[in-house]
C-alpha cells in the first residue's frame, strides 16, 4: 500500500515519456524490423519486449563500417599485411570487405593483398566477423618489405 503512490507516478512519468513520440508510426517500424528479422517481439505478461537479433546485430555492425577509421599515430616500424582468400560463395562480404580496406586507405599490392604501417588488429578483426569470413582473413605483422621507401612516401612515414 505505501508504494502504490510511488508506482503510480511511474507509470504516469513513462506514460507522458511515450507521448513524445508517434506511436503508430514506432508500431510500423517494429512491425517491419520484425518481418525482416532484425528483432524478435516476445509477448511478455506486462506487454512486449522487443530484442534485437542476430541479424539485425550484423546489420548493425555494418552501419558500423562507414564510420570506422584507422588511427594515424606515430609509426612503429611494423607493416600489417592483410591477405585473404574468401570463398566464391560469399562474394558479397568479399566485396565488403575490400571496400572497407580500400576506405581505411590500405594499399593494394596484390589483388587479395594489402598493406597498412598502422595498427589495425581490432578494426580486421570487427570486419572480419561483420563479413563472416574470419578463417579467410590472415593478418601478419612484419618488419620489413621489399621497396619499403615506396611505401613509406604512399603513407607519408
Amino acid at each position: 500500500m505505501v508504494l502504490k503512490p510511488l508506482l503510480d507516478e511511474k507509470r504516469k512519468r513513462e506514460a507522458n515519456e511515450w507521448k513524445k513520440f508517434n506511436t503508430w508510426r514506432l508500431k510500423q517500424i517494429l512491425k517491419r524490423m520484425h518481418q525482416q528479422k532484425l528483432v524478435d517481439i516476445v509477448k511478455q505478461h506486462e506487454g512486449f519486449l522487443v530484442r534485437i537479433s542476430e541479424n539485425g546485430k550484423k546489420k548493425l555492425l555494418k552501419f558500423n563500417l562507414d564510420e570506422m577509421e584507422l588511427k594515424h599515430k606515430k609509426w612503429d616500424g611494423k607493416w600489417r599485411i592483410i591477405i585473404y582468400d574468401i570463398l566464391t560463395g560469399k562474394k558479397e562480404q568479399a566485396n565488403l570487405f575490400r571496400r572497407t580496406l580500400k576506405r581505411l586507405k590500405f594499399f593494394q599490392l596484390q589483388r587479395s593483398v594489402y598493406i597498412t604501417p598502422f595498427k589495425c588488429y581490432d578494426e580486421i578483426e570487427y570486419l572480419r566477423q561483420v563479413c563472416n569470413v574470419d578463417r579467410e582473413v590472415l593478418m601478419l605483422t612484419v618488419s620489413g618489405l621489399e621497396n619499403e621507401k615506396a611505401y613509406k612516401e604512399y603513407f607519408g612515414i
